[in-house]
């Protein structure tokens, strides 16, 4: 339980505190800067899953099957605002991230499912 809690609160830190100081990131762009982003969550939890995890074997994959599905949420979130032509700030939007916050959350309580099943 402790590392699905450090997780979110890895996922608030990156997503609410340093995303702020990223300017002009745009994840609509499949290959672009929006990688920095997903570097700063993989990051994380390399981090936090070393400290729950036999091996940094397991840590690493951890962390990058983060960044990658972090990639592919918020990747796909800015595509269907963009196709759907979602203002900024309107309820649609809100929505949106709301199913993208969603998709985060069941991401990490699969993470901690599976691997700390593959670490015992």
């Amino acid at each position: 339980m402790d590392f699905l809690l450090l997780l979110l609160f890895k996922h608030a830190v990156v997503d609410l505190a340093l995303q702020t100081h990223l300017v002009d990131i745009n994840k609509s762009k499949y290959l672009g800067n929006g990688h920095i982003h997903y570097f700063q969550h993989g990051m994380g939890t390399i981090i936090i899953a070393g400290l729950f995890l036999k091996g940094i074997e397991l840590a690493l994959l951890c962390a990058i099957t983060d960044y990658f599905i972090h990639w592919q949420i918020d990747y796909s979130k800015h595509k269907v605002n963009n196709y759907l032509k979602i203002a900024p700030r309107s309820i649609a939007w809100w929505w949106t991230n709301v199913i993208d916050q969603c998709l985060h959350f069941i991401t990490y309580y699969f993470l901690v499912t599976y691997f700390n099943a593959l670490s015992f």
